[in-house]
């Protein structure tokens, strides 16, 4: 199995590339593969570990080569809920699983599963090239995240919601890859939506976390105005033939 060891940025997926049939690289067989992989995962999470290992049987499928094949997202969520229900227990309804690709991107980012591409909604285990590891996450404890969701009044700071109309998510506000710690000030309770914007904004960003409206929405995010003040200042800003962003500025700087 061939191995990276040296720093890295926020990963990316690769781009897809032709599909081999049969060929691997180094004459590897798919279950020792799987096996040392799967062996070696730092997650602490025993059922986050079983996720990352039916994602990767489902993009190394039985009988293929390396380049595997193209794996659709719809493919990678049934199989993710087939092994879910086939030990779902108890007298509680069944719930289907919401974070089938953030368990995705943790495999390809802190399990260090670099050879992953993606285009679309499209997958692909382009090769088995294996990084180094990230430092595993950490999960608050219910004293902290309890700290954490009042210090934000129990809304997610950028859109301003509330459970149960949203699910929150511990987030990191400077992301660890950035040199974020794990202290409490670098906590806030962001919604799923708002994580996963989050997210996607944070890969390959090199701008100043320090003043990300995503890191600190609570200085940076965009105010919300009325959409009759929009209104209103856009009818204005086209009168005056001035920008209304311009305008805007100079109505606070007036104010202030």
């Amino acid at each position: 199995m061939a191995k990276e060891r040296k720093s890295r940025g926020r990963q990316k997926f690769l781009p897809l590339v032709e599909v081999s049939e049969k060929e691997v690289p180094s004459n590897l067989r798919r279950e020792d593969w799987l096996e040392e992989v799967c062996q070696g995962f730092v997650s602490p999470s025993q059922a986050n570990k079983s996720y990352y290992r039916v994602l990767l049987e489902k993009l190394w499928a039985i009988g293929h080569g390396i380049p595997g094949p193209y794996v659709r997202e719809d493919e990678l969520r049934e199989a993710i809920e087939l092994f879910r229900k086939s030990r779902h227990t108890g007298n509680k309804p069944y719930k289907p699983y919401v974070d089938v690709f953030r368990r995705l991107r943790e495999l390809q980012g802190e399990e260090g599963i670099t050879g992953i591409g993606r285009e679309g909604k499209t997958y692909q285990l382009v090769s088995l090239s294996v990084n180094e590891k990230r430092v595993p996450r950490v999960k608050l404890s219910e004293k902290d995240w309890q700290t954490i969701l009042e210090r934000y009044h129990n809304r997610c700071p950028v859109c301003n919601r509330t459970e149960p109309e949203v699910r929150f998510q511990q987030d990191h506000k400077i992301p660890r890859i950035r040199g974020g710690g794990n202290d409490l000030t670098n906590w806030q309770p962001l919604c799923d939506e708002c994580n996963n914007f989050k997210s996607t904004s944070c890969r390959g960003c090199q701008l100043e976390c320090e003043k990300c409206a995503w890191a600190f929405p609570e200085r940076f995010a965009p105010l919300r105005l009325s959409s009759e003040n929009i209104s209103k200042l856009r009818q204005f800003a086209a009168k005056a033939k001035s920008d209304p962003h311009d305008l805007l500025n100079q109505i606070v700087d007036d104010f202030f």
